[in-house]
């Protein structure tokens, strides 16, 4: 005779496959939510950056200065702005993929925890079985012993 596989046995590769998907997910979110706060402190860093360099040609400037050193400052702010808004164009991508990541990551961890649900009602299920089965040979017994009477 041969034995088929429990209900809740049969899941186990369902199971195994839901909590890896789940695992890289919670991975892939952590790893985003590091891209974010590296790009959010670039962003300051560059903000910071621009500042100080406007506080210091300020400073200088007080005492007068040529056209020219004039206009090379004017053009690096420019270059400090561009380079501040292709950051910021960067945090707002991060913050897209953190989101996106979130999203992904509750999928696949809801999917993981209908899996557990599923193999626990089925091990209930299986339980109760053996407990009808087990009843059912008691009282068997109790039938064939009073027959022997």
């Amino acid at each position: 005779m041969r034995t088929a596989l429990k209900k809740s046995k049969r899941f186990e590769p369902v199971k195994q496959i839901a909590e890896k998907n789940a695992t890289a997910a919670a991975v892939k979110m952590t790893q985003s939510f590091q891209e974010q706060k590296d790009t959010l402190s670039q962003l300051e860093k560059l903000k910071e950056y621009r500042n100080d360099y406007v506080a210091q040609f300020k400073i200088k400037g007080q005492g007068g200065m040529s056209a020219s050193r004039l206009q090379d400052y004017q053009a690096f702010v420019q270059k400090l702005d561009g380079a501040i808004e292709e950051q910021l164009k960067a945090v707002q991508r991060v913050q897209l993929k953190v989101g996106e990541r979130q999203q992904a990551f509750k999928k696949t961890n809801s999917r993981k925890k209908v899996v557990e649900k599923l193999i626990e009602k089925s091990k209930q299920e299986e339980l109760a079985e053996v407990d009808r089965q087990e009843q059912k040979d008691a009282d068997d017994r109790v039938v064939k012993g009073v027959r022997l009477d």
